[in-house]
């Protein structure tokens, strides 16, 4: 998935974080099989700022959780036993990760948008939503996540029905084929 126009310009308004050099990094990071995790992070920021004056939170802020909420540069598609964290899983570590690497980077955090950022993965984190800005950063990561995580599940759908109908012999054949185009055709 790449940026809508919207979310370019969305992002342009936050130079101070997205132009960052560290944060830049984010670009090389996969996110939920569609994306990288500074494309997710805008969405989830975009998201946040437009619900943010409905509940009655400063939309700046929310944005600012948004973009920095996973701002760690470990790759969990990859092993991470090497990432200093005893073992634990990304999903329990990283929005610790993101509070350290944010305040490391000179990014601003009140104590409510730290807290926001730390419990974001709930109910996987051990630490719950206290506020409003710290529920919303939550539903609005939930819902980016399965938007970008279920992006080609149609395409996959249909290529599924189309080996089905094919036959076995004939299916790996076309994937085969599927494959070998892909890479050098």
């Amino acid at each position: 998935m790449t940026l809508s126009d919207d979310a370019v310009r969305f992002a342009a308004s936050y130079t101070e974080i997205t132009r960052n050099p560290s944060y830049l990094q984010l670009l090389t990071v996969p996110r939920h099989g569609s994306t990288n995790t500074y494309d997710h992070s805008v969405r989830v920021a975009q998201l946040a700022h437009r619900l943010a004056p409905k509940l009655g939170i400063d939309p700046d802020s929310a944005a600012r959780v948004g973009l920095l909420h996973d701002f760690c540069l470990v790759d969990y598609h990859k092993n991470d036993k090497d990432s200093g964290h005893d073992g634990r899983w990304y999903c329990f570590y990283h929005p610790e990760d993101a509070v350290k690497n944010s305040l490391a980077a000179g990014f601003p955090l009140s104590r409510k948008e730290q807290q926001a950022i730390r419990s974001h993965m709930f109910p996987l984190a051990s630490s719950v939503p206290s506020s409003r800005l710290g529920c919303l950063l939550t539903l609005c990561d939930k819902a980016i996540a399965a938007q970008e995580s279920f992006a080609g599940a149609a395409e996959s759908y249909v290529r599924f029905k189309l080996l089905l109908s094919l036959g076995s012999a004939r299916a790996v054949r076309v994937v085969r084929r599927n494959t070998y185009d892909r890479f050098f055709g």
